[in-house]
């Protein structure tokens, strides 16, 4: 019995290395960004006042969304409709909620819910499809209820401390995203089958980068409400 219920070794270095995935992406992206910010973003009047505690979060916010997927897309075996369906649920959700709650903070709730709806809908769509048309369903019903809700909470805490609640917001959604990865796991660790196979982590570090990049320059261009003028 103690057997069947032992944590195959090859399990155990895998998802120890999600995590040590997640802390060089992490730094990575971060030494990108600054030398991003040296070489664009400095000249650019009030950045740091204005945008640098929201790139901050927002950051770590991709690395974290994208952590979980890089997790859950390892496992190449099918998931059972429940699963995939909770699987689309969370990533539309969290991704479209946290994302459109921070571009929400700096333009204002039409951009920020545009923004976080397109980011939600599909992040959701890709992860829910692993069990068909049910879990892209959801996906892109959480992305849709999760960009327009996240922009919609941050606009109204704008004059109601917002950088306070930012950081508890954020630690919430990453919470629950490490309960979708452990959801993952457990789903596929009664499968002696399953196949693992992570992406490069080159590939994770550049997508994480481009989304980033474009979300700032969202920030920084995208149309802004009377709020922000």
């Amino acid at each position: 019995m103690a057997e069947q219920n032992a944590i195959p070794e090859k399990d155990e270095v895998f998802e120890a290395k999600v995590l040590e995935v997640a802390g060089i992406t992490l730094i990575a992206l971060s030494v990108l960004f600054v030398l991003l910010y040296k070489l664009f973003f400095e000249s650019i009047p009030e950045f740091t006042t204005k945008y640098s505690w929201h790139i901050v979060y927002l950051i770590f916010t991709v690395v974290a969304n994208a952590t979980v997927i890089y997790h859950l897309k390892a496992y190449r075996n099918a998931v059972t409709c429940m699963a995939g369906m909770m699987i689309g649920m969370t990533i539309g959700m969290i991704s479209g909620l946290s994302i459109g709650f921070l571009v929400g903070a700096t333009n204002g709730m039409f951009t920020g819910a545009l923004y976080g709806m397109i980011v939600g809908m599909i992040t959701g769509a890709w992860c829910g499809k692993c069990c068909g048309i049910m879990g892209v369903m959801e996906g892109i019903m959480a992305g849709l209820m999760g960009g327009t809700m996240g922009a919609m909470l941050s606009v109204m805490l704008i004059n109601d401390r917002l950088l306070i609640f930012t950081p508890i917001f954020i630690l919430s959604c990453t919470i629950i995203l490490a309960g979708l990865g452990y959801m993952v796991y457990k789903e596929h660790s009664v499968n002696d089958e399953k196949v693992i196979k992570p992406y490069p982590l080159t590939n994770l570090v550049f997508i994480c980068f481009l989304i980033t990049v474009i979300t700032i320059l969202v920030m920084l261009y995208g149309p802004k409400s009377a709020l922000f003028l």
